[in-house]
C-alpha cells in the first residue's frame, strides 16, 4: 500500500470495512457519492480536497489535534476503529459523508441563506480556513437544532471577530486558535438565554429549516 495516496489507502480500507459487515449499498450511497462531490470540486480548484477535508474532519474527532498528512490514513484507522467500538458503522460512514457535505458548502459559500452567505464569504476572503473544522461542527448544531439560525449567525460574526482580532496582531502576539474559540463560544451557548429552534414561534422559522433548506443554494 506503500505507493497509494491517502485517500486510496483511505478507501480499501472503508470498502473492504462495509463489504465484510454486509453493508456494500452503504459503500454505493454514501461514499462513492461523497468521492465523485469531491472529484468535480476539485478540479475546480486544483486541490486534493478530500484529503484536505479528512485533515480537518479528523481533527474535530481528536478534540483539535491537526494530523499529519503522511499519518492521515493510520490516523483514520484508529479513529474508525475506536468509533465502530459503539457506534453503528452506517452512522459513521453517514456522519463522515454528511461533514462532507458542510465542507464544500463553506468553501464555496454554497449557502441558500443571503445572512450565512455573506457571513461566510467574509470568513473565506481572509483565507480563513483553519476555521474549516469549528465551521463544520457548528453547521452540526444546526442541522440537529443544537442552535437556532440567529445563534447560527452571532456564532459566525464571533468567528469573524477573531479573525480580524488575530489578523491584527503580530504571529508572535497570537496565542487564541479556533480550538480555544470553540471552547468559549460553547460557554456562551450555555450562558445565553435562546429558545432551541423546536419550541420558538412558528413565524420565525419555516417547517422543516435545517442545513439542507437554508443552506443549499
Amino acid at each position: 500500500m506503500e505507493n497509494l495516496s491517502n485517500i486510496s489507502k483511505i478507501r480499501k480500507f472503508v470498502s473492504g470495512e462495509l463489504k465484510n459487515s454486509g453493508l456494500v449499498d452503504i459503500y454505493s450511497t454514501y461514499w462513492i457519492e461523497m468521492e465523485n462531490s469531491y472529484l468535480e470540486a476539485a478540479e475546480k480548484l486544483n486541490k486534493l480536497l478530500l484529503e484536505t477535508f479528512f485533515v480537518d474532519y479528523l481533527t474535530i474527532q481528536n478534540n483539535g489535534v491537526i494530523p499529519k498528512r503522511e499519518n492521515l490514513f493510520s490516523a483514520f484507522v484508529n479513529f474508525y476503529q475506536k468509533a465502530s467500538k459503539f457506534q453503528d458503522k452506517t452512522l459513521i460512514i453517514k456522519n463522515i459523508f454528511r461533514y462532507s457535505v458542510y465542507y464544500l458548502k463553506i468553501l464555496f459559500s454554497d449557502i441558500k441563506d443571503d445572512d450565512i452567505r455573506v457571513k461566510i464569504k467574509k470568513i473565506n476572503a481572509y483565507k480563513a480556513v483553519d476555521a474549516y473544522p469549528f465551521l463544520m461542527e457548528v453547521f452540526e448544531d444546526f442541522e440537529f437544532a443544537h442552535i437556532n439560525r440567529a445563534m447560527l449567525l452571532e456564532i459566525l460574526d464571533t468567528v469573524i471577530g477573531f479573525i480580524e482580532e488575530r489578523n491584527s496582531k503580530k504571529p508572535s502576539q497570537i496565542a487564541l486558535s479556533f480550538a480555544g474559540l470553540s471552547g468559549e463560544i460553547n460557554k456562551m451557548l450555555v450562558l445565553k438565554d435562546y429558545t432551541p429552534r423546536f419550541v420558538v414561534e412558528k413565524n420565525e422559522y419555516a417547517e422543516g429549516d435545517t442545513i439542507n433548506s437554508l443552506m443549499k443554494a
